[in-house]
């Protein structure tokens, strides 16, 4: 992967998060949040993976392989 291949994921997981950020406001603005616990905690994860991968994108344009592992890649978001 090249700089603009990296910086092309960056944008759309920042687009997802942003997404996801948006849809736990209205859960809680609703309070859904207690009654959907499962999906609730299910978007909590999905946001912990898309933040992960979006660091570990970040560190392989910066030049650091170490902080990239290939089994988050394998997680499903890429």
């Amino acid at each position: 992967m090249d700089t603009t291949d990296h910086q092309h994921l960056i944008d759309e997981l920042d687009t997802l998060l942003d997404q996801i950020a948006m849809l736990l406001q209205r859960f809680e603005a609703t309070g859904c949040n207690a009654p959907l616990k499962a999906d609730y905690i299910a978007l909590h994860e999905l946001q912990a993976r898309a933040l992960k991968q979006r660091q570990e994108h970040a560190c392989a344009m910066a030049g650091d392989p170490q902080r990239t592992t290939p089994a988050t890649r394998r997680e499903g978001l890429h």
